[in-house]
């Protein structure tokens, strides 16, 4: 993502206090709400969730297959109690 690509957002329906807590914020550290908006945007899309970093995580290439892996640490549950 280029950072001189950029396209308009709209967010429609935001609560009044919201947007005046996020002023607010804005202005203490001498930015527009524009900007703090967009710095929040841009690190929630570098941020991978949960799910992207799972999927990226397999396949991995094991030498062991599920079922014995299922059994390991079963074994090795059934020894913590």
């Amino acid at each position: 993502m280029s950072e001189h690509e950029v396209k308009p957002v709209q967010i429609r329906d935001v609560p009044v206090g919201v947007i005046e807590v996020l002023q607010a914020r804005a202005s203490a550290e001498g930015i527009s709400l524009t900007a703090y908006l967009r710095r929040f945007l841009v690190e929630l899309a570098n941020t991978p969730t949960m799910a992207e970093v799972y999927h990226r995580s397999w396949p991995r290439p094991w030498e062991i297959d599920g079922a014995t892996l299922l059994a390991e640490v079963a074994a090795a549950r059934e020894g913590d109690e």
